[in-house]
């Protein structure tokens, strides 16, 4: 296992710039190879399962779907810095929403 897997798995604070406000949420990452898995969770939403999780050595990806205004998959995108912060998009619909997280501290 790459130190970068090994930075990427864990518990994560994740806030997304919605156009309503942020939103918090808790991300749990486990890097298995190439494949990411975990869950997300937050008030709204309640926790979803990460599907199609990936990771390259540099860019993670996954998806999750919610059901609530709508049933919509949700489509996450974000690379890690040099820092151990994480950042990227979220494509929901037709929008694209910024994000970013820190490791929860242990």
């Amino acid at each position: 296992m790459s130190t970068t897997a090994t930075a990427i798995d864990g518990a994560w604070d994740i806030t997304v710039k919605a156009p309503g406000g942020e939103q918090k949420s808790i991300v749990t990452l486990k890097s298995e190879g190439d494949v990411l898995v975990g869950t997300i969770s937050n008030e709204k939403f309640g926790v979803q399962d990460i599907e199609d999780g990936k990771f390259d050595g540099q860019t993670l990806s996954w998806k999750s779907k919610i059901t609530s205004p709508m049933k919509l998959t949700v489509s996450y995108i974000a690379t890690l810095d040099e820092n151990n912060n994480i950042s990227g998009h979220i494509k929901a619909a037709m929008a694209k929403i910024l994000f970013s997280g820190t490791p929860v501290a242990k």
